[in-house]
């Protein structure tokens, strides 16, 4: 039942952080960029030389990271499928964000936004699945000691 219920809230997770995506590409690029300017200057203050398109690209990769773990976790947790299960909704999600933007005023969706998307996806479900083998490993040595 525990398990069951930590499924639950790991989907819910997942789909609240789905909206927060789509919530942030649905603002038309004026609104985006002024509610974007804090974190350019909070960032050029440890980085002076960051530019805004940096900023920009490292919110897409960190925004699709973090989905990329939630539905990896989602995947554990369901215990089926492959790892190619987050990989691929991930890269759906990530095309359906960049054309949802070409419907917003001043936004358009770009192939490479798909791309770094994809990365940050990438990355967080490729070290999620190291640290869980690499725990697995750690435990089936001491269970054979």
């Amino acid at each position: 039942m525990k398990k069951r219920y930590a499924l639950w809230l790991a989907l819910g997770a997942t789909v609240l952080w789905l909206c927060f995506i789509y919530t942030r590409s649905s603002k038309p690029a004026v609104v985006s960029d002024q509610e974007s300017g804090w974190v350019l200057e909070l960032l050029q203050r440890l980085i002076p030389s960051i530019s805004m398109r940096l900023v920009r690209k490292l919110a897409h990769f960190t925004e699709y990271a973090v989905l990329g773990g939630l539905l990896w976790l989602d995947l554990r947790l369901w215990g089926r499928g492959s790892v190619l299960l987050p990989l691929g909704a991930g890269l759906v999600f990530a095309a359906a964000d960049e054309l949802l933007q070409t419907f917003i005023p001043g936004r358009s969706g770009q192939v490479k936004d798909v791309l770094i998307d994809f990365c940050g996806v990438c990355f967080a479900v490729g070290l999620l699945w190291l640290i869980f083998r690499w725990r697995e490993r750690k435990r089936a040595q001491k269970s054979h000691s």
